[in-house]
């Protein structure tokens, strides 16, 4: 959805898109409020994905029509840290109100603070700074929209953005939505409760590391690629480390590597550090939607790689067991492919944007 809701949001703007994500996100929860099979369930799943698809990207384009510079670069990191805070809100306190209200109430209370910030988009929120208009954004069509889509996909800045945000997300994003648990208590031998702590600890970690990225960003910008490249060398040896140490890792190694990996998560703000400094304001929307697959797509192969791989251990081993420790260090290591090819990439549309730079008369990278 990233790339049609980026379309959109150069033609509509950001506080009609984040109210649209609100709305549609409401009728997601409903749906699996009253979801009566697991199909339907996942109807009200994809829903609120929708609906958030309009979000964070809208935020993103609201907050740089308000701010300018260094100081869009911090706000930006820190409302995308705050918003970190949801994913915690998610993990306890509502696992608490689902244990006690069940199901329908739980789901359906969601819904309805989701329609509460619908007022709330409504009364306290406006696209920019009043008596600051940009025509251009205010009177494109959706055609010119599209076009300014291809010209930010053909600007190597773009690109660069695109490749920042598809070599730093990932390994944060397939540890904690789907392979933490099954690596942590069934191949690390750890208990719910460890895994429950850790994944909470690096949500709150990215409550420290988050403004701190945002505070280089600002101060030293042309030190992001650097930062980038660093990032990347943390999570990929963490990699290595989880997978080079011979049988069960102590709790307090595991720990310490996974808050290592979440850096990842907020590091790939820097994303959208560039391309606020490379694309015009009124196509900010659609640079940021393509930017923003980026992490998507390197996520997603991220998960799939793995899985694959832990099967063709598990096969070659004729072992029962499927998450084994030998079948994730094989599994994790095969990620570095997906980091390597970015990484390569990243660099490679670095150079190209340097070149340009000049031409385009910003040359901060």
């Amino acid at each position: 959805m990233q790339i049609p809701v980026g379309i959109l949001l150069d033609r509509f703007g950001s506080k009609r898109l984040l109210v649209t994500g609100a709305i549609v996100m409401a009728l997601g929860s409903f749906t699996v409020a009253l979801a009566p099979n697991l199909s339907t369930a996942v109807v009200g799943r994809m829903l609120v994905g929708m609906g958030d698809s309009f979000t964070f990207i809208s935020m993103i384009r609201m907050i740089n029509n308000w701010y300018e510079g260094a100081k869009a670069s911090r706000v930006q990191q820190n409302v995308s840290t705050v918003g970190q805070l949801g994913q915690f809100l998610s993990a306890v306190p509502f696992w608490f109100f689902l244990e006690k209200f069940g199901w329908h109430w739980s789901f359906s209370f969601i819904s309805l603070i989701s329609l509460a910030v619908v007022i709330l988009l409504i009364a306290f929120t406006a696209d920019e700074v009043t008596g600051h208009k940009h025509s251009k954004h205010n009177s494109a069509s959706i055609k010119i929209a599209t076009s300014q889509l291809l010209e930010n996909i053909r600007n190597p800045g773009i690109r660069m953005a695109f490749w920042t945000h598809f070599v730093t997300q990932p390994t944060t994003t397939s540890v904690s939505l789907l392979w933490a648990v099954p690596f942590l208590v069934s191949a690390e031998g750890q208990s719910q409760e460890f895994v429950a702590f850790t994944l909470t600890t690096m949500v709150l970690f990215g409550l420290i590391t988050g403004p701190l990225i945002g505070y280089l960003c600002s101060k030293r910008p042309e030190k992001r690629a650097f930062l980038v490249y660093s990032v990347v060398a943390l999570t990929s040896l963490t990699w290595l480390v989880l997978c080079s140490i011979p049988g069960r890792a102590p709790s307090g190694v595991l720990f310490v590597c996974f808050l290592a990996i979440s850096i990842g998560g907020p590091a790939s703000l820097v994303a959208f550090d560039f391309t606020k400094d490379i694309a015009p304001r009124s196509q900010l929307g659609s640079a940021n939607g393509f930017a923003n697959v980026g992490g998507f797509l390197a996520s997603f192969v991220m998960m799939y790689l793995t899985g694959v791989v832990i099967d063709v251990v598990q096969n070659l081993s004729g072992s029962s067991e499927r998450f084994t420790l030998e079948g994730f260090r094989w599994g994790f290591a095969s990620q570095l492919l997906v980091v390597a090819v970015g990484v390569v990439y990243f660099t490679k549309e670095r150079r190209r944007y340097l070149k340009l730079a000049p031409q385009l008369g910003n040359s901060r990278d």
